[in-house]
Order: structure tokens, then C-alpha cells, then sequence
């Protein structure tokens, strides 16, 4: 009896379990779909559309069975890094719920079978600027991976470097399948240049109208007669009334301050006087005497003031207003005799 070749019962045993994954691959009617078509594309032989496909579907909802036949897609497609991410991710899915330990096995083996053949890319950085970031093909990679061997599909790359107040950095890196390891040296980077400002543009100022000369002025002299009552004098009658009122008012309280002291000598002719009444007596004097003094100075003051403002503000002769009119001036001039 001859014995089967166990490479071929090994890879029966794998389109096996590939293939049951298609009845478990999905729970949602969009991702089945997917993995439905991307299965048939792959039995057409139709190898990238159909993995498009897949991936798909896996993104929609992940599934042990889908990536499996994912990963088994990509490593046809020459794409091994990504095939060993799809079986890694489907071994932790088959162990994390459990009951599947044949898929995990599988996906396990695919997965340490690819991972000698791995290139991988090293991005090492020496000086770490504040606020650098490098991208690989317009995606951020995580600082955590700096100057480390990172797996990747064969490929070509952008590495772009950007730093705040530097010159961006950028290189293109090509990956083979038979490159075990790529070392990119990420250079110093250099200050950018500061920007000077321009200075702004000189302020052109308009023309300045030109004025017409000034017309002559016109003049217009207005004769006003004289008056006996004019304002001022009639402001020296109200005044003088006042202060002739404070006279008065004066003259009395001195004549009350004296009555009252003549009392006060009369219960108390002495120097030192112990009677409350001629003490109270002689303070009421004092304090009308106070009051007759002061209404006196503003009665003098006020009928002096008066007089005063009496002569001055008597009534000229003749008063002479002269308004002066121009086309840039206007103003009034007065002329008189006191």
C-alpha cells in the first residue's frame, strides 16, 4: 500500500480549514457578500481583486476565517509582512474565544512559517527634536517603532521628516523580497530660514486743494445811543441795596450786643463775677457784637462794590459794533468811550 506524501495532506488539511472559514467568515450580510465574491475572484484566479475583496469584508467585521483566507491571498500576492499580520491576528481571535484550537494552529504555523522570510524597515533616529514627526507613504509613524525592524511587504516608500522651525526631510526607500533588512538613517535637519518681513509700502498722501484766495471783508458798523440804566449799574443799585440791608441789620445787633452788656454790668460790676445771669448775659452780648462786626465789613464791602461798578458802568457816548464777514473768518469787533 503507498503512503501519501505528507506535504500534500498538509496543504489538503489547510484548503480545508480555509475552506470552512467561508461558512463562519461573517455574521453580517455585507461582509458575506464580500468574502463570497472575493472567494470566487481567487478560484478565477483573479489573485489582487479577489484579496481586495476580502480585506473588505474583514474590515466590515473581523472573523478567524476571514483572515485566514486573507492572509493565505496576500502571501500568493508576494505580500508577506501583511500575510503574517492577517494569521497572527487570526491565531489571537481563535485563542481569545476559544473552541477553535484547529485554526489557531494553522494560522500559528502559516505565521512562523513566513516570519524568516520577512524584510523588514529600520527608520533610525539619532537627535530627537521637539516635535518631529515622520510619516511613511503620508502615514504617522508611531515613535514607539523609531529604530526598530519593522516588517514590510515589497514595496516602494516615502519617508517624510517634519520638525517645527526645520526644513522638511524626504526619501524614497525600495523594498525587495529578497532584502532582509533596510536601514533608513533619518539626517540632522536643517533650521528653516526665518521669514523677514517686507516693509510695508510707503503711504502716498493726496494732494492737498488748493484754496481760493480769501474775499475781501465786508464791514458793518452799527451805531447804539447812549443810556442812563445800562446792566452794569443796574447790578450796582442790587448790590448796594445789600449792602445798605447789612448795614442795618448791623447797626442792630450792635445795639442789642450793648444793651445786653449794660445788663450784665449792672448784675456783676466787677472784674470777677460768679452770677450765672450776668455770665449768660454778657455771652449773648458777645456773640451779637460778633454779628454786627461782620455784617458791618460786608455791608461796607458790598456799597463799595456798588459805587464802584456805578461809575464804570456807565453809558458811552457812542458804541460802535462792527461785525467782520470774510469767506474764511468771521468775528465782531466792539468800540466805545467810558
Amino acid at each position: 500500500m503507498k503512503l501519501a506524501d505528507p506535504r500534500s495532506v498538509a496543504a489538503l488539511v489547510a484548503a480545508g480549514i480555509l475552506a470552512s472559514g467561508s461558512f463562519a467568515s461573517a455574521q453580517s450580510a455585507e461582509a458575506e457578500v464580500l468574502f463570497r465574491e472575493g472567494k470566487k475572484l481567487l478560484k478565477a484566479g483573479k489573485l489582487a481583486a479577489g484579496c481586495d475583496k476580502i480585506e473588505a469584508s474583514e474590515r466590515l467585521e473581523s472573523s478567524v476565517g476571514t483572515l485566514l483566507n486573507l492572509g493565505d491571498c496576500r502571501e500568493r500576492l508576494g505580500r508577506l509582512a501583511s500575510a503574517w499580520s492577517a494569521f497572527r491576528k487570526a491565531a489571537a481571535m481563535a485563542k481569545r474565544t476559544g473552541g477553535d484550537a484547529k485554526r489557531e494552529q494553522e494560522a500559528l504555523k502559516r505565521a512562523q512559517t513566513l516570519e524568516p522570510k520577512l524584510p523588514t524597515l529600520v527608520i533610525q533616529v539619532g537627535t530627537r527634536i521637539e516635535g518631529l514627526v515622520i510619516k511613511r507613504d503620508g502615514e504617522i509613524v508611531d515613535p514607539a517603532l523609531w529604530n526598530t525592524a519593522v516588517p514590510v511587504d515589497p514595496d516602494s516608500y516615502d519617508i517624510l521628516v517634519e520638525a517645527p522651525g526645520f526644513k522638511p526631510w524626504k526619501s524614497e526607500v525600495a523594498i525587495t523580497a529578497k532584502l532582509k533588512r533596510k536601514i533608513v538613517v533619518i539626517p540632522q535637519l536643517e533650521r528653516a530660514p526665518v521669514p523677514v518681513a517686507e516693509p510695508p509700502p510707503p503711504v502716498t498722501r493726496p494732494a492737498e486743494p488748493q484754496l481760493e484766495p480769501a474775499a475781501p471783508a465786508t464791514t458793518i458798523t452799527v451805531r447804539r445811543a447812549p443810556g442812563t440804566w445800562t446792566t452794569t449799574r443796574k447790578v450796582s443799585i442790587a448790590i448796594g441795596v445789600a449792602g445798605l440791608g447789612a448795614l442795618g441789620t448791623g447797626v442792630y445787633f450792635g445795639v442789642r450786643a450793648q444793651d445786653l452788656e449794660d445788663q450784665a454790668n449792672e448784675r456783676c460790676p466787677g472784674v470777677l463775677c460768679a452770677d450765672p445771669d450776668a455770665l449768660r448775659l454778657n455771652d449773648r452780648a458777645q456773640d451779637n457784637a460778633l454779628r454786627a462786626n461782620v455784617l458791618y465789613a460786608a455791608g461796607g464791602a458790598a456799597a463799595a462794590i456798588a459805587t464802584v461798578m456805578w461809575f464804570v458802568g456807565g453809558p458811552d457816548h457812542e458804541t460802535v459794533v462792527t461785525p467782520t464777514v470774510g469767506s474764511d473768518r468771521a468775528g465782531v469787533s466792539v468800540l466805545g468811550r467810558f
